[in-house]
């Protein structure tokens, strides 16, 4: 064919590019969609970097132990040092690789979640920072495919309308999770830092980061919609391949606003990933796998027969859970029954090892031992009394069969089994032996398992039912312990206003006392008996009161009148002040009980004082001019204020004191404290006030961050533990009321004291995160260790 006959021929590729964007260039819209994502994604990164700086260092304050308490100072240094190299570093990834794709025809970086082929791993397994931050990566692409699923459809289409490829892979897509991120992960490469320290941030991504994207992508479907490209999308088009498990049919794919309804199985597929790695490592070490086991040589089941399969699998272990062993035991399920009604064995290790293994399908398989490790932490988790956690153990298989249902369990915090178990565990942190098993909470929760058990087969409503009755059950139950705790805390405020009442009185007599030189009955009088007013006046009104100044400026006449009386003024000043002054001290001493032969004496040795003054002072041509009959005459007033009416209130009202600033108490009852009521007291040996001056270290620093609702658990003499809740801190923060679960017995300490024991390691904190979180994390270690 000659040259000039190409020219008349029309190349049809071109003319369906052209009309596949309906008239509008696609570079141009190819770098909206890079701007408006790098700019976002630099934006919520910095947003995810603050919030991360918090939640780290609130951490660290949680955490005992050194290296732990390190690793989170150590995290949120970076995220609040690095903050601009990091967010910068993002950005430049991000565009960098998009423009690579954009001139290559395919994405090129230098790892991905959807590459993450585990034969490969095996062969660098000597490289764990390499496994750690493949890992990473892929927990971070599977948190954004279970969030994003719905927009990610309409991205994945209309970018390959743009890019002229008909099915855009997920690992193909530019602006997809997996070039997110690997742009994020190769920022933090550019850090001089641990992995570790650097996986606490992509925690942080994890958390904060997806549903961020979530509303980027929404942004630029809407914007390539509004550009024209590809404004409706055929209802039922399914994504092919990709990382997520599954992806749903959508009414109106990439539509903005609308939610998701994919099942998100990021966790899930990472635990899996992990548990299939360290499966294949020891089947290369020449450990012996079950059948069915993943990893396993015919543990996959042909796909026509996996509904079948499964159905028979949760069959079989219904008919575990309810106690029904005579038909599955003759299908060849060697299984103890004793050891399903104990709930202390990990019975789903058992089932692993019996020939219900065999009959499994892969996931199946995988889930059943993902589940077996969650309950092989619970079972030996030290934060929950054994009786409490061999009630939860009996759940095992329940828990399996929801697991087996819905892989949501793994990742959804609220899932109702999820919650459930979560409760259940913060409720037994606080029982107590000492309840018996016949009544409260062991037998609630006893009865509430019992029904799952029962009425459980594969609709996980139950578990919601369950949850709203024990919460029903715990609230009650708060309802009481707060009035106790309410008491417990009056008697707690009561004894700490009497003790900074007598240091305040105490001072203020020293004070006075040590200042100038007194007859030796008015030092005893002033620091026994008029002390001893001083606190009852500062207890009742306070220190900024009419009826405690009153108390002091008696104190101080009292004083001035018993000191030598130079000037003739000061002689008649006396005898102008004695009248309103005896009477003031005939009151102030009947308010403390003086009996009337202590008073009477007081007062003859006080008129002796007086004369004393009066006559030390006198010139010796003024001796002749004051004569006995003047004392005598101070005698005879001094009478007159003896048989006087008391009538202390006027001069110290007395106001009830006001209810302590319980924030966890809405209503303080009202009755008395019982005579018998258990409020045990660590005796007060310092200052209350000076009981906030800790000592500037990690114990010091721990009991100044203390919250209510904190439970610490006490060393006591004879090594024996207890567990108390801190309830309530005093409005002077001179002492910490701790309470037990039911608030029926109440321990009070100083600040200082309660350093001491942390410091001395006769006080821990109990971890209060969530159960299934713990055990998730803990997982997670240990399946990275065994890679």
């Amino acid at each position: 064919m000659s040259t000039s006959s190409y020219k008349n021929v029309v190349d049809m590729s071109k003319f369906d590019k052209l009309r596949a964007v309906s008239g509008a260039s696609g570079v141009p819209l190819l770098n909206d969609c890079r701007d408006m994502a790098a700019a976002q994604l630099a934006q919520f990164a910095a947003a995810m970097l603050d919030k991360a700086v918090n939640e780290l260092f609130e951490q660290a304050e949680k955490s005992l132990g050194g290296e732990m308490r390190n690793l989170y100072m150590d995290g949120m240094a970076l995220a609040r040092d690095e903050k601009e190299a990091i967010t910068t570093g993002f950005k430049r990834q991000f565009i960098q690789g998009f423009n690579k794709h954009i001139r290559k025809g395919k994405y090129a970086q230098p790892s991905s979640a959807s590459s993450f082929n585990l034969a490969e791993m095996e062969l660098s397994l000597i490289d764990l920072d390499a496994l750690e931050e493949s890992l990473a990566l892929a927990n971070i692409t599977n948190n954004i495919h279970g969030t994003c699923a719905e927009e990610l459809f309409g991205i994945e289409k209309r970018l390959g309308t743009l890019l002229h490829v008909h099915e855009l892979d997920s690992a193909d897509n530019p602006i997809g999770p997996e070039a997110i991120g690997s742009s994020f992960m190769e920022a933090l490469k550019e850090l001089d830092s641990s992995v570790k320290v650097k996986l606490l941030l992509v925690m942080m991504f994890n958390k904060y980061m997806p549903d961020q994207i979530k509303n980027m992508y929404q942004d630029i479907n809407q914007h390539l919609v509004e550009k024209g490209v590809l404004p409706k999308i055929r209802v039922g088009m399914k994504k092919h391949g990709g990382s997520a498990a599954r992806q749903p049919e959508f009414h109106a794919a990439g539509a903005t606003g609308s939610e998701p309804t994919a099942n998100g199985p990021d966790l899930f597929a990472t635990l899996q990933q992990l548990v299939s790695l360290g499966n294949s490592g020891m089947a290369g070490m020449g450990v012996p796998q079950q059948a069915g086991q993943p990893g396993a040589i015919g543990g996959t089941m042909p796909s026509d027969g996996a509904a079948v399969q499964s159905a028979g699998v949760m069959s079989t272990l219904t008919k575990l859970q309810q106690g029904q062993f005579e038909g599955v035991l003759g299908e060849g399920v060697m299984l103890n029954p004793a050891l399903l009604a104990n709930g202390r064995t990990n019975v789903l290790r058992e089932i692993k090892s019996s020939g219900m293994a065999s009959v499994m399908g892969h996931v199946d398989a995988m889930t059943l031992d993902i589940v077996a490790m969650l309950f092989d932490y619970i079972l030996d988790d030290r934060n929950i009394p054994d009786a409490m956690k061999a009630l939860i153990g009996r759940l095992q298989i329940p828990v399996l069969k929801v697991a087996m249902l819905d892989k949501t369990f793994f990742s959804k915090k609220a899932h109702p089994a999820r919650k459930f178990l979560d409760t259940l565990a913060d409720a037994a942190i606080g029982w107590d032996e000492e309840e018996g098993h016949q009544g409260g909470l062991y037998k609630k929760v006893d009865h509430l398992v019992q029904r799952i058990l029962n009425e459980f087969e594969d609709k996980v409503g139950v578990f919601a039912d369950m949850q709203e009755e024990l919460e029903s059950y715990l609230a009650a139950e708060k309802e009481r312990a707060d009035e106790l705790t309410g008491r417990s805390a009056q008697v707690v405020q009561t004894r700490e206003q009497e003790e900074i009442a007598r240091i305040m009185a105490h001072d203020e007599v020293k004070r006075r006392i040590e200042s100038r030189k007194l007859p030796q009955i008015i030092r005893e009088f002033l620091s026994h008996q008029w002390a001893s007013m001083l606190s009852l006046t500062y207890q009742k009104s306070g220190e900024d009161s009419q009826a405690w100044n009153e108390a002091l400026e008696t104190m101080d006449q009292l004083i001035w009148s018993v000191v030598a009386k130079e000037v003739p003024d000061d002689r008649k000043k006396l005898v102008g002040l004695l009248p309103n002054l005896l009477k003031r001290l005939q009151q102030g001493m009947a308010a403390i009980d003086v009996t009337g032969d202590e008073r009477d004496q007081f007062f003859a040795k006080l008129i002796r004082c007086h004369a004393d003054a009066v006559k030390s002072g006198l010139r010796a041509e003024d001796e002749e001019a004051w004569q006995d009959t003047d004392i005598e005459n101070l005698a005879e007033e001094t009478e007159v204020v003896a048989e006087a009416p008391t009538d202390f209130e006027e001069i110290t009202p007395s106001p009830e004191a006001p209810a302590p600033d319980l924030a966890l108490i809405q209503q303080i009852s009202e009755e008395p404290v019982p005579a018998d009521f258990d409020l045990e007291e660590v005796p007060i040996s310092d200052v209350p006030w000076q009981a906030n001056e800790l000592q500037n270290d990690d114990s010091g620093a721990l009991v100044a961050k203390l919250k209510r609702g904190t439970w610490i658990e006490f060393v006591q003499a004879d090594g024996t533990t207890s567990r108390s809740k801190l309830a309530w801190v005093s409005p002077l923060k001179g002492l910490y009321l701790f309470t037990n679960r039911l608030g029926s017995r109440a321990l009070s300490i100083t600040p200082s004291r309660l350093t001491e024991k942390f410091r001395s390691g006769q006080a821990q904190i109990i971890n209060d995160e969530a159960l299934i979180d713990r055990a998730v994390s803990d997982m997670m270690g240990r399946l990275q260790q065994v890679a």
